[in-house]
């Protein structure tokens, strides 16, 4: 063959591979688009449903029967989050090896270990009928769409390269088990603690805990302390990342311009494409609601219904309890009261892709789950989020409610994880309670790991539903959680929360104050407030420090100290909050290095002000020495940091702090579970953003903090506001709501990310609720029959 025939044909091959890839690539990213229009069948159903979609495709869904509903909402949440819907499950049965190979075998043999997959059972054998039929009917919408599609799957479904099974009513029970994990499990948490106190002794542990050992008594402290010393080996250091947050508040009738109750919520949860949240209304005879589902779930979650609207933030209340085992010599027993009594052992095997499977013993005690922590720290976990009960019959019943006095009775079955419930309903009223349950605990109060060989620590069971706060009709006409504190004076009864610090909700329920004539529009502006009383505080603390007499203050110091308290707080993307931003990270490093340790969430926030006010100079800062001594290696210390922090603005972004980029240094990307995928990958991503906010403004945008190759404090944000919504209890058109993303899961459907610039922007969408309304801003239309 001649070089030139030799070229002819490598081109042609190259023609070829190229046209081959290319059509692959058209196949792949078109397959599994979402129909929103024209009909489609779906075995079961007893009658036409109508599905009306506006131009962000929020479907809004009439039908003649509940079961129907069900079924439709099965079909379109198949219709556009089936990957997620299909993670979820595989993630909560332990078995995303069987798709992903070795690498996740790690987190199928922890699921399994947590005895998730029972959990399921157990929940699903505690269905109410009711429940039950509306789980077997969401499941026929999701496999009508399966079985229709005939393998014509999105990408993300593609690149699992599996061949889903058909939807269960236990595969949507499966959400349950997830939440609870994303929002109640605190052992890591505890661990810690219980290493500070042998590290660091009780007295220097509390002033890092709080009020977490006040309920403990010193030798069960000790004895653990010394337990966990014992055996603990190689454990990992606690995360810096914060945990998940929210913000919910409410007005009456006597606070707002059309006299009707508004209720604002927005959880804050980890940011990613898809949104963990699925937009809808849903119209029948027995229920009707609008808001926002949870892709897997046949019902609304936050919304409202015809006379009520509801909202949830996480109450950080402690219901996950480690108890530190000793194992007999056989390894295969724990000791109670003296005696060593068998531990239950159940094989487990999990598939693994291009490997051979793993086969274990998945151990539990009469408290739950053995476990490991570090290498040889064995201890059982008691934990609400393996209770068993019905988590849907509380939600129908919600949107069911006449009031806010129905409101109780409507959730009181409801375990975990628990959650503040702010709601007000059409006649004006408004009020908070708990939805899940406290536990009674036989010592202690959960937030320290306690030796499980005495049975007298163990948990007697769940408290009644009266032994958590509540509110009804609030005399000033307000309601505010923000994961704080919301024990009330004078309690009976025992509630350990690891609560945020009160900023937020000091922040929120000042604004409220501000005016009586609110509007869901003004309330949503409320939900993108980035002052943070929190970076006051401690800026009113550091110029406190500054002016304890001694040498003369930097000329670094003193610019960066001027700029600080002639600010507002606000974290905006531009200006002083970098400053504020470099010198917090400056502060907690001088936490950390005076008191040895890495604090997590929610310590930091609080040991931050603790340590800025002097409370820790004599135990961490200079022990032996005279308080004047000690006040002056505070104040030298902290100048420094200031000092440092300007410097480092300074030569990052000039002399002008009002033009300091706070965004450089808080970025926000948007990540889709398939987005570390090689090439593919990057089909999912939308870019990054840089974002205002804080942990501990309103406007909540935060994440883990690290220094960049430069050694500039960059926070990559991952958890905020996973949807917005202010709803009006009396016109629900009036109510408002947006998501961090879109409807879609397909990275290629116009609605996968077209909400996110209105996000930003802090705006919000209008949610229809009444016919004329759903009408007029119809876009297209689905008819799904029998």
């Amino acid at each position: 063959m001649t070089a030139r025939k030799l070229v002819r044909s490598l081109a042609l091959i190259a023609v070829a591979v190229a046209l081959a890839l290319g059509a692959a690539f058209v196949w792949w990213r078109s397959g599994g688009r979402a129909q929103r229009a024209g009909d489609a069948r779906i075995a079961g159903l007893s009658a036409r449903v109508d599905v009306r979609f506006d131009d962000a495709a929020v479907p809004h869904v009439r039908a003649d029967s509940l079961l129907d509903a069900a079924r439709a909402l099965g079909w379109l949440h198949a219709n556009d989050r089936l990957g997620q819907m299909e993670l979820m499950r595989r993630y909560v049965n332990g078995q995303l090896a069987e798709i992903v190979g070795e690498s996740a075998v790690r987190s199928d043999k922890n699921v399994r270990e947590l005895r998730f997959p029972q959990t399921v059972e157990a929940l699903h054998t505690a269905l109410a009928p009711e429940s039950r039929e509306l789980l077997e009917a969401y499941a026929q919408g999701v496999n009508a769409w399966l079985e229709a599609r005939d393998g014509d799957l999105p990408p993300d479904v593609r690149l699992m390269r599996v061949d889903p099974a058909p939807w269960s009513a236990r595969d949507s029970l499966c959400v349950q088990v997830m939440m609870s994990q994303m929002l109640s499990f605190s052992a890591g948490r505890e661990f810690a603690r219980l290493s500070w106190v042998h590290a660091l002794g009780a007295r220097k542990a509390s002033l890092l805990i709080g009020d977490a050992l006040t309920n403990v008594p010193s030798a069960t402290l000790e004895a653990a302390a010394r337990a966990f010393g014992e055996r603990a080996t190689n454990a990992p250091p606690p995360s810096n990342a914060p945990s998940n947050g929210s913000n919910n508040w409410a007005v009456d009738a006597s606070r707002s311009a059309s006299g009707h109750a508004l209720v604002a919520n927005d959880p804050h949860l980890g940011l990613t494409l898809p949104s963990i949240w699925f937009q809808a209304q849903i119209r029948t005879p027995q229920y009707e609601a609008a808001g926002f589902t949870i892709p897997g779930l046949p019902l609304v979650v936050i919304g409202q219904g015809p006379r009520i609207a509801w909202s949830f933030t996480n109450t950080e209340l402690d219901v996950c309890d480690a108890f530190l085992e000793n194992l007999g010599p056989d390894g295969a027993s724990v000791e109670r009261d003296g005696q060593f009594v068998p531990v239950r052992v159940q094989r487990e095997r999990i598939a693994v892709r291009g490997g051979e499977s793993v086969e274990f013993d998945a151990l539990s005690t009469e408290i739950g789950p053995l476990l490991t922590w570090g290498r040889e720290l064995r201890y059982s976990l008691a934990w609400t989020g393996h209770a068993a009960f019905d988590p849907i019959a509380p939600f129908l019943a919600l949107a069911r409610a006449a009031s806010v006095d129905d409101v109780p009775a409507a959730v009181r079955d409801f375990v975990g994880p628990p959650q503040n419930l702010v709601c007000g309903d059409a006649s004006g009223a408004i009020a908070f309670t708990v939805l899940g349950r406290n536990v009674e605990r036989g010592a202690g109060d959960g937030r320290v790991p306690l030796l499980a060989r005495e049975s007298a620590h163990h948990w007697r069971g769940l408290r009644p539903p009266e032994h958590t706060p509540s509110s009804t009709r609030p005399a000033g006409g307000t309601l505010v959680t923000a994961n704080n504190d919301t024990r009330q004076a004078g309690a009976s009864f025992p509630y350990p929360l690891d609560a945020a610090t009160v900023h937020r909700a000091q922040r929120i329920a000042e604004r409220l104050e501000e005016r009586r004539d609110w509007t869901p529009q003004a309330l949503g502006a409320g939900q993108v407030d980035c002052v943070s009383l929190h970076a006051l505080e401690v800026v009113a603390a550091l110029a406190e420090v500054a002016s304890i007499p001694g040498p003369a203050v930097s000329e670094p110091a003193q610019r960066a100290l001027d700029a600080l308290t002639g600010w507002n707080g606000e974290m905006a993307v531009r200006g002083v909050s970098a400053l504020y931003h470099l010198l917090e990270m400056r502060i907690d490093e001088w936490v950390s290095a005076t008191c040895t340790r890495t604090l997590s969430h929610p310590e930091r926030d609080r040991v931050r002000l603790e340590a800025l006010y002097g409370r820790f100079d004599e135990p961490f800062l200079a022990a032996g020495s005279d308080p004047m001594a000690r006040m002056q290696l505070r104040r030298e210390q902290l100048l420094a940091a200031l000092e440092a922090a300007w410097r480092e603005g300074e030569q990052a972004f000039g002399g002008d702090v009002a033009s300091w980029n706070y965004g450089a240094l808080h970025r926000w990307k948007p990540e889709h579970r398939l987005s570390a995928i090689p090439l593919l990958g990057a089909a999912f991503e939308v870019g990054e953003f840089e974002v205002p906010g804080s942990g501990t403004s309103p406007c909540v945008f935060s994440g883990a903090r690290r220094r960049d190759a430069s050694g500039l404090p960059i926070t990559s944000v991952q958890h905020g506001a996973s949807l917005r919504l202010v709803a009006d209890c009396a016109d629900p058109d009036a109510s408002l709501a947006i998501l961090p993303g879109g409807q879609a899961g397909h990275p290629f459907d116009p609605h996968y990310s077209d909400q996110i610039d209105e996000y930003l922007a802090g705006q919000m969408r209008a949610v229809r609720w009444s016919e004329a309304a759903i009408e007029a801003a119809c876009a297209s239309r689905l008819v799904l029959a029998p």
